[in-house]
């Protein structure tokens, strides 16, 4: 089985809540540039439709394969760190 293949199987996990669609879009663009692929969803009520989409107070969340997380979490991390 290749390795495109394996990743598609893979389960989808949420890795991280950002406050805002802003930082959500940069940490999934610095994930892409890494070879990760993620991508944001409004968490909570927001996805319901209510609030400021991207804005609210439950922020959003980032979301990869289950085994893609942990090296995007370390990617996160060291990011939010420096």
């Amino acid at each position: 089985m290749d390795a495109k293949k394996r990743q598609n199987e893979s389960a989808i996990v949420r890795i991280y809540n950002a406050e805002n669609i802003v930082t959500a879009q940069m940490l999934r663009d610095l994930l892409k540039e890494e070879g990760i692929e993620a991508f944001a969803q409004n968490s909570g009520a927001q996805a319901a439709g209510h609030g400021t989409p991207g804005f609210g107070i439950y922020g959003v969340d980032l979301f990869t394969t289950e085994d893609q997380a942990e090296k995007a979490l370390e990617i996160i991390k060291k990011y939010l760190n420096d």
